[in-house]
């Protein structure tokens, strides 16, 4: 069976929502958001999940999220946490091409706003979550695009360039 989901992975504020919109539009496609499912599910806001309930139970809410999503033909933006869960990422690359939003370290922590919270053990810096996840993301990936220094237009045409190349 031909995969029929797009699934962005990446960095907190790597623009996987934002681009994932403009992707599912300019391929007549469906767009979720796995941190919205997780919203939803929840009734809080995520930041306010991992401050009052930790990181393990914020992960293990998160899975239950990705697990939970069933569709075909859908362009899926994953939370930055989602490739700690190899049960997600399964699920996910079962009816999905995995494609990871590079971005160099320094565009990163520009995009990071000051009030932007995200999954991370108390005390973790930026740097820390950067280097943790660079590899899983790199492992999980079939395809990556590198977003630094280009516009959302320019990333969504790489995207597109390299679906129909595979």
């Amino acid at each position: 069976m031909k995969k029929s989901n797009i699934v962005l992975i990446g960095m907190p504020s790597s623009g996987k929502s934002t681009i994932g919109k403009q992707l599912a539009d300019e391929l007549k496609m469906a767009f979720i958001d796995t941190d919205e499912v997780l919203r939803q599910k929840v009734g809080a806001e995520l930041r306010d999940v991992v401050k009052e309930r930790g990181l393990e139970m914020f992960l293990k809410l998160q899975e239950e999220a990705v697990l939970g999503i069933q569709v075909e033909n859908h362009v899926i933006a994953t939370g930055g946490s989602a490739v700690y869960s190899k049960a997600s990422m399964e699920h996910l690359r079962n009816n999905g091409v995995i494609i990871y939003l590079e971005y160099d370290y320094e565009d990163i922590e520009k995009r990071v706003t000051p009030d932007r919270r995200f999954a991370r053990s108390g005390g973790q810096s930026l740097l820390d979550l950067f280097n943790e996840r660079t590899p899983l993301y790199k492992e999980n990936a079939d395809i990556i695009v590198n977003g630094s220094g280009k516009s959302v237009e320019k990333i969504v045409k790489d995207i597109k360039i390299k679906l129909e190349s595979k």
